[in-house]
């Protein structure tokens, strides 16, 4: 059968998720399309591969963009006569229920789609309804029976062909990512883990399932061998290190021997002890992303729950630095109960910790978070918000002004390029942030940001050109001003 896979955008960074669900589908013989509705055409895609059953995969603040794309489905349908089951993944979905009735949808995927996409294909084949599949809710259903992946190694390899068979060029780009495990154990409050966690504790035996450390190898030989040239690596985790474990020995002893390339990791800053950074460092990282998220130690650790003291933050940057770590390190402004004037001390506090990659962004309220609950509950955020509107720019609190959400927003353009300028500096980010210059410092910020990713978090893995640099730029300013404003071809 034929499985079109539609997304949102492509951006900068694989589809990972469709790209294992495609692996699980081609295993058994199906064939898939990806479809990027910002990046491609979704009637061409229609009509070229006529597919048997399409696949959404969104996040909440995209679910207008779906809309759009489900009435060209609906519209090819009635045109060529063929029914199409429309079937929803992701975050969204998982999350949001209602989506099923709101777009009539004829099933939702809640959690982990892997077995659940090869049951819906089988009942497409065999013309039974969807009732009773694990993790999938079909339309007028309301129950739900919840599975997850326990054994990690029984996956094969994502299909990286689903992606450069339609954007062959981001094959030119020199990374290559790979996840080593699935779950999170921490409760930050702006994620869903903490509620995925409750979700689906009853069916799993632990929080983290981890693949071994020959399945991944082995995974990796195969990319580098079939897909070049990979420069470097990244583990897309959301946690790559939680402690030092015969996991991690295993793999920084067998890493550098049998793949010798460079890698990139996310990691909690209070997971980086001395032990760690060495043996990572030792294993070939070379960069890793450890977020700051406040510099208010009371926000971070109350509001966010973190957990993590002012002194630990500046220990384990410095050990990150002692061991040739470059951190790509962000944080959060506008964060629900805080200032203008709190977000200027986290600029200086990142300022101080001296990361290689200072990013900065303002907080967006993802629905049933504890965050955006806190948010809601003090009256800072409506409860009516439409969270279709999450990845706009400006703060979606009341608690500011007009003029401090501006204030807020040209600050966190701008902080970037003033973390790496000497103090007496400082004066003069004052005065620019009062000034109405956003576009030109959202340049400034999208230029300084691929300078850094590019020489800094991945080095070597970008095409060494200006017109590059520039493109690069113009396609995240493009990106954050009108993500939910393009429209569909």
């Amino acid at each position: 059968m034929n499985i079109l896979f539609v997304i949102s955008e492509l951006y900068f960074s694989e589809p990972l998720g469709v790209m294992q669900l495609s692996a699980v589908c081609r295993e058994k013989g199906h064939r898939t399309m990806l479809v990027s509705l910002k990046d491609h055409s979704l009637v061409n895609a229609l009509n070229a591969f006529d597919p048997d059953v399409v696949a959404y995969s969104t996040m909440t603040p995209d679910e207008r963009l779906f809309r759009k794309a489900d009435g060209i489905v609906r519209s090819w349908m009635k045109k060529t006569g063929k029914e199409v089951p429309r079937i929803m993944g992701g975050p969204h979905p998982t999350y949001f229920n209602e989506v099923l009735q709101k777009m009539d949808l004829d099933a939702i995927c809640v959690g982990e789609g892997d077995n659940a996409i090869l049951s819906i294909i089988e009942r497409v084949e065999t013309g039974t309804d969807f009732s009773m599949i694990p993790n999938v809710i079909p339309r007028g259903g309301c129950g739900l029976t919840k599975e997850v992946i326990d054994d990690m190694d029984s996956l094969p390899f994502v299909d990286r062909d689903l992606l450069y068979s339609v954007s062959p060029e981001l094959q030119a780009v020199g990374i290559r990512s790979f996840l080593t495990q699935r779950g999170c154990p921490y409760r930050c409050t702006y994620c869903f883990n903490h509620a995925y966690n409750r979700m689906f504790r009853e069916v799993r035996r632990n929080i983290v399932r981890r693949r071994s450390v020959d399945h991944l190898l082995e995974e990796i030989k195969y990319v580098v061998k079939n897909y070049p040239v990979v420069r470097f690596i990244r583990f897309a985790d959301d946690v790559f290190v939680i402690r030092r474990d015969a996991w991690l020995e295993e793999f920084a002893e067998r890493y550098p021997r049998e793949i010798g390339i460079p890698f990139y990791c996310l990691i909690r800053a209070n997971n980086l002890t001395e032990e760690v950074a060495q043996l990572l460092s030792a294993a070939g990282c070379r960069s890793i992303g450890m977020s700051i998220e406040s510099g208010n130690a009371t926000v971070r650790n109350e509001i966010l729950k973190r957990n993590m003291p002012d002194e630990l933050l500046m220990k384990s940057f410095a050990v990150a630095r002692k061991y040739g770590l470059n951190t790509y390190a962000n944080t959060m402004m506008g964060l629900p109960g805080t200032t203008v004037e709190d977000d200027f001390k986290s600029f200086l506090f990142a300022k101080r910790l001296k990361p290689a990659f200072p990013s900065f962004g303002i907080f967006a309220p993802f629905p049933k978070t504890e965050l955006t609950e806190f948010a809601i509950n003090r009256k800072y955020l409506d409860r009516d918000y439409d969270y279709n509107t999450t990845f706009s720019m400006k703060s979606a609190l009341n608690s500011y002004t007009e003029k401090e959400k501006n204030i807020q927003l040209r600050l966190t353009y701008l902080s970037t390029l003033f973390c790496s300028l000497p103090d007496f500096m400082i004066p003069v980010l004052k005065l620019l942030i009062r000034l109405n210059l956003t576009f030109l410092y959202r340049l400034i910020y999208n230029l300084s940001e691929t300078f850094m990713q590019s020489t800094r978090i991945f080095p070597g893995t970008y095409p060494r050109n200006p017109c590059y640099i520039i493109k690069n730029a113009w396609l995240a300013i493009k990106y954050d001003l009108f993500s939910d404003k393009s429209d569909l071809k």
